[in-house]
């Protein structure tokens, strides 16, 4: 047995240590990923608690390991925290895309630019396009995730993202 599958086994049993260690292990992805959608600490701290409270309550079906865990909490969180942005927000995160392509050039240059910049530059994308991006890049969500837990096309996710990269670059290159 691993020692996550003990952690979890004491964590089925009520041990307020165990469950305090894997709240440990899975509070500061799960806020980052709450921080990226709602965009204030405060809301982020709730919906990440409130997200792993309600895994706690459905131990006793989780079958997996660490990693799988923090995915299954983070995707809780994910879903609440846009379920909190569409309840708080008047403006919709994407509009539905038609039969439309979008590519990432295969010629652009690869430049290096400092995290900082990037993360800097991203704060100043419009609402539907940072979103993407952080799922995909810094939560690493595929798009049809990100589809399904924002109830809208795939098509549209990868056309978010090519436009959303398409403006970091333009932006960070300014």
């Amino acid at each position: 047995m691993s020692k996550f599958e003990d952690l979890l086994k004491q964590c089925k049993r009520q041990n307020p240590q165990a469950m305090l260690k894997l709240y440990n292990i899975c509070c500061q992805p799960v806020y980052n990923a709450c921080l990226h959608i709602v965009m204030n600490e405060f809301d982020a701290e709730e919906i990440m608690q409130d997200s792993i409270l309600k895994a706690f309550s459905m131990l006793d079906k989780f079958l997996g390991t660490q990693k799988d865990f923090i995915a299954f909490v983070k995707k809780i969180a994910v879903n609440r925290s846009i379920d909190w942005y569409r309840k708080h927000s008047k403006e919709p995160f994407f509009k539905e895309i038609e039969n439309e392509t979008d590519t990432i050039s295969d010629d652009m240059e690869e430049e290096s630019y400092p995290v900082e910049k990037i993360i800097e530059k991203m704060e100043l994308l419009p609402d539907g396009y940072k979103m993407v991006l952080k799922l995909h890049l810094l939560d690493e969500l595929d798009f049809v995730d990100i589809a399904e837990i924002m109830n809208i096309k795939a098509s549209t996710v990868r056309s978010q993202y090519v436009r959303g990269l398409e403006k970091l670059r333009k932006s960070i290159s300014l």
